[in-house]
């Protein structure tokens, strides 16, 4: 028998085998050869074993791997395992929000002025009045108006022959009485302040802007900078302060603007209708790269639900809602022109520059259409608009135009 098939052989079979091996040595050819001896060839049978068990457990673990590695590819978008697509990502930078922590610096600082000022002008940091009673534990309206916030009467003309009843802090020039009531009478220019002169066209355009950095109490300012915080630390991290500069801003300016369209009489402060555009891009950049979601839907389910939420916000005093409309629409065009975007073909590149090209005059239009606007003779006159606004208890619609 051949060595080979010897090799192939069951262990009882290898015992037959001596004595072929002995005849083969007494012939004399390989007399101290012992190469088909039983325990040789069991350790030979030993190693082939431990070779096919260790070349197994190999495959068993290289097949576990590919499982694996399978598993989570399924896990992660497809368009994420697009080369073109990784390069992209990886070109992204990481940038400090140099913009938001200072604004929000400012922010803070101009809060506890407004408190201290109203302090010394009432004798207490919040408006205790029961009947303007300051629902977001902050200053009365007087302080407010003279810190800069949106109020209508002190920005156009059409109001400076106008008697307007006195608020808070502010002492009349002479009282009228009406139905045995005595009101007081102030000058627009007692009411408004920031250097305005008596019997002068009220022109503070910069109104747009100020409110922006002034909040109307405690309650307001936690809100908004919890969100602008947590949110907008982020975007500005992932987008690039110049980017969130202008947005911030320009939905800012846009929000007040569309606001004073609707609440003439009211005055409006915080920056809601810039954080409402920061929401708006968040929306966008979800669907613009709705193919890198695991999840996509519930992510737009969960952002719907938090646009929601804040809106009913807007029906408390000093809190635009008008504004946050405006803000947000000009937040999704902004986005549009300024945000960055993976571009996962030729075709969506195209589409992509397309759209925003046309976003450009569109914000264009619009920006000069509020403008326009707000400095016509036609002022908005909206009887049911004021309760998008605001909430009809405790009286906080009876002075909205």
């Amino acid at each position: 028998m051949s060595p080979l098939s010897a090799r192939a052989s069951s262990k009882g079979n290898r015992k037959s085998l001596l004595p072929q091996r002995s005849s083969v040595l007494e012939e004399g050819e390989l007399d101290d050869y012992d190469f088909y001896s039983s325990d040789h060839l069991d350790k030979i049978f030993d190693v082939v074993i431990e070779i096919q068990e260790e070349y197994d457990k190999k495959r068993l673990e290289d097949i576990k791997l590919q499982q694996s590695q399978k598993a989570d590819q399924e896990k992660v978008p497809k368009a994420l395992l697009n080369p073109e697509v990784q390069r992209q990502i990886k070109k992204q930078k990481v940038y400090k929000p140099y913009f938001l922590v200072t604004l929000t610096v400012i922010q803070v600082i101009i809060m506890f002025l407004e408190l201290g000022i109203n302090w010394v002008k009432l004798g207490t940091p919040i408006d205790l009045n029961t009947e303007n009673f300051n629902i977001m534990l902050g200053p009365s309206t007087s302080v407010l108006i003279h810190f800069g916030a949106r109020w209508v009467p002190c920005m156009r003309s059409g109001f400076e022959n106008e008697s307007i009843s006195c608020i808070d802090g502010v002492d009349p020039y002479m009282n009228v009485t009406v139905n045995s009531q005595v009101f007081g009478i102030c000058k627009l220019s007692d009411l408004c302040g920031m250097g305005m002169a008596e019997n002068t066209v009220p022109n503070q355009w910069w109104r747009f802007i100020t409110p922006i950095f002034l909040h109307a109490g405690i309650i307001h300012i936690i809100t908004n900078l919890l969100f602008q915080i947590r949110v907008g630390f982020q975007m500005e991290r992932d987008f690039g302060t110049l980017r969130i500069f202008i947005i911030y801003s320009i939905c800012g300016i846009a929000g007040f603007m569309f606001g004073a369209e609707y609440t003439i009489q009211t005055p409006s402060v915080g920056c809601s209708g810039s954080l409402y555009g920061l929401i708006a891009c968040l929306l966008l950049d979800l669907l613009l790269n709705w193919k890198l979601l695991i999840k996509p839907v519930k992510e737009l389910f969960k952002m719907l639900f938090v646009i929601i939420i804040s809106l009913g916000v807007g029906f408390l005093p000093f809190v635009d809602n008008f504004a946050h409309v405006g803000g947000f629409v000009t937040g999704l065009i902004t986005g549009l022109i300024f945000l960055p975007s993976i571009k996962f073909n030729l075709k969506d590149r195209i589409i992509k520059k397309t759209i925003t090209i046309i976003s450009i005059p569109v914000l264009v239009i619009i920006m000069s259409y509020l403008i326009i606007s707000f400095y016509s003779s036609d002022a908005r006159r909206c009887e049911w608009c004021k309760y998008a606004n605001c909430l009809p208890i405790n009286g906080w619609c009876d002075d909205m135009i």
